[in-house]
């Protein structure tokens, strides 16, 4: 069988994906994610039958001004346990303040308490019941320098012959105050925790999506560990790999080299697209299968509309229903671009039949001919591909019966009208114009910085590309109805009816969700109003004033990544500079 998807990759073309694929990589792989953290945990378990230590005592050499203490959480499995926290026992334990600590939020992340006060030993009571792993515990003076040499003796009473000494044996690697770098963010702790459970064959504890996404992420953490740069690694791969295939699929949508790269181009300098990459969640994967199954399609469609239904080969849409299948395994959103997909190749079918076939019968019976069988064929394959993803899971436990039941308990976890009151939710409408970010991280630091990480598009790329969709939308719509008013069946170009079928159908249906929903569930329309500018800039650049305007739109997208780049990444920056990028009041940094 031979495989020829017609994509043309010349020199040029290749050399252009090379670099724009090393610019993305170069720029979000820089401070991805510490590669060292602590990783020696003490586990405090008072629900056990064993007996656990309930309280230990850390003894400083010397009285110190001691400003903050901290731990670092590597994992808590019982909801609001408290640390209580005492200082010196002039007379007796002074109850100074409390920890609580969230399950299942507090996860390999950093947690701390003010001090503030001249002390020389600390004693922490753990509450019953408590079931906690601490990884390290941290001392801050009143210059945020970390207290090492002047611990004396660390103690614990109650204790099951615990090795309290692995509280503080990695201090030399601990860095405070924390920024991203060290903590998990947002949604990775629920993600994160699943791909390291996937490793170690237990049962999983993210259940809402299918396990794809979480199994790419278990790659990078067993191949660099666990550790933030681990369990992000592996999206920016994922993120660097979209470049290329945006490239080819504005490239073959449009039939030009400048169609290829501006596509290529805006998405790469897109937010969105930056900050998901960074991220040990699972968008950036359902992104790269969802695209990598447009561009599939496409060529299928593209290819019926030169050499017929009979003559074109159904391979490219057999690819297009594989990474259909790999990216519904990862998260159920890919599904409403797939369907539009299908309803448009069967509109083509239906108009080509209607034209072709005069009587009725003959039009019933055309309708099923190629590709009608293959359709249902690679539609088993699909659902065949996405149970064979819940492998991993019926290793780690669950029954074929249990993984079936899931599928209904995730349809109606979705279903349910929850999060509708979250902080940073939006509606549907307002994401072509960026309405809400989301605001994954914050964290205070000295001298009124601090490392922010919000989640929104690049204000050039996505206003200009809705712009450019609603334009495209209004020049089909405006063809079909003249035609229609000639009494001939529309014909619309190929490229601009795909990137508005694709595009509504990927966008409309949150109109009717009742859960809350957020911002980066736009992210999957991205690629598209990138290819939806990607149309114009093709369809004119032989005009000297549109390559003019064009060099001068890139020139504003690549400055804005670079004026927003603090907030996206998560780089230490001023209050003042985070606040003055807020240019609308629920843009938060």
């Amino acid at each position: 069988m031979k495989l020829n998807f017609d994509l043309n990759i010349d020199k040029k073309a290749f050399i252009t994906m090379l670099l724009l694929s090393l610019i993305f990589f170069s720029v979000a792989i820089t401070n991805l994610g510490a590669t060292q953290i602590p990783t020696n945990s003490l586990k405090i378990d008072s629900t056990s039958t064993t007996g656990a230590t309930q309280e230990i005592t850390i003894v400083l050499k010397e009285p110190v001004f001691v400003s903050q203490i901290y731990f670092y959480i590597k994992d808590c499995q019982t909801e609001n346990s408290t640390i209580k926290i005492y200082t010196d026992p002039s007379s007796e334990w002074y109850n100074f303040s409390e920890l609580v600590v969230d399950y299942p939020f507090a996860y390999m992340s950093w947690n701390s308490v003010d001090i503030y006060q001249l002390i020389q030993s600390i004693r922490l009571e753990f509450l019953s019941p408590i079931n906690i792993e601490i990884s390290e515990v941290a001392l801050l003076d009143q210059d945020n320098q970390i207290i090492t040499t002047t611990i004396s003796s660390i103690t614990g009473e109650n204790s099951a012959n615990l090795d309290f000494n692995l509280l503080i044996d990695e201090q030399d690697i601990v860095v405070l105050p924390n920024t991203y770098m060290f903590d998990t963010m947002f949604d990775e702790v629920y993600f994160t925790r699943t791909a390291d459970q996937y490793l170690r064959s237990q049962w999983p504890y993210e259940w809402t999506h299918p396990p794809l996404g979480k199994l790419i992420i278990s790659v990078g953490i067993a191949t660099f560990g666990l550790n933030p740069f681990g369990w992000r690694i592996m999206g920016v791969i994922f993120g660097t790999l979209l470049v290329p295939i945006i490239f080819l699929l504005g490239k073959k949508m449009f039939n030009s080299y400048i169609g290829g790269f501006s596509a290529a181009f805006l998405f790469t300098f897109d937010f969105m697209h930056f900050t998901e990459a960074r991220l040990g969640i699972t968008d950036t994967y359902v992104i790269f299968f969802s695209l990598l199954s447009h561009l599939f399609f496409f060529i299928y469609l593209n290819s019926v509309l030169k050499k017929g239904w009979k003559n074109a080969s159904v391979v490219p849409l057999l690819f297009s229903f594989v990474f259909f299948a790999f990216g519904f395994s990862t998260k159920w959103l890919v599904l409403f671009g797939f369907l539009g997909e299908l309803a448009f190749l069967a509109i083509m079918r239906i108009s080509d039949v209607v034209k072709n076939k005069r009587d009725s019968l003959s039009r019933f019976y055309a309708l099923f001919d190629r590709p009608y069988i293959y359709v249902v064929a690679f539609a088993a394959i699909a659902v065949s591909v996405y149970f064979a993803i819940y492998i991993p899971d019926m290793l780690a436990g669950r029954s074929l019966t249990n993984v079936i039941d899931l599928q209904n308990a995730m349809y109606s976890y979705h279903a349910a009208p929850i999060g509708l009151d979250h902080p940073y939710s939006s509606s549907g409408y307002s994401w072509p114009v960026i309405g809400r970010p989301v605001w994954l991280y914050v964290n205070s630091l000295p001298g009124d910085m601090r490392s922010t990480v919000s989640l929104f598009g690049n204000p050039a790329v996505w206003w200009t590309g809705f712009i450019a969709i609603i334009s495209i939308t209004v020049f089909a719509i405006s063809k079909a109805v003249y035609d229609l008013k000639k009494r001939v069946l529309p014909k619309l170009e190929l490229s601009a009816a795909f990137l508005v079928i694709v595009f509504f159908a990927q966008w409309l249906p949150y109109a009717f969700v009742s859960r809350g929903l957020f911002l980066y569930h736009y992210y999957v329309n991205v690629p598209i109003i990138c290819l939806g500018s990607a149309y114009f800039i093709s369809k004119y650049w032989k005009y000297n004033w549109v390559k003019l305007v064009t060099l001068v739109y890139f020139i504003a997208v690549i400055a804005l990544f670079v004026l927003f780049y603090p907030v996206i990444s998560g780089t230490p920056t001023s209050i003042v500079t985070t606040e003055n990028l807020r240019w609308f009041d629920q843009w938060v940094f």
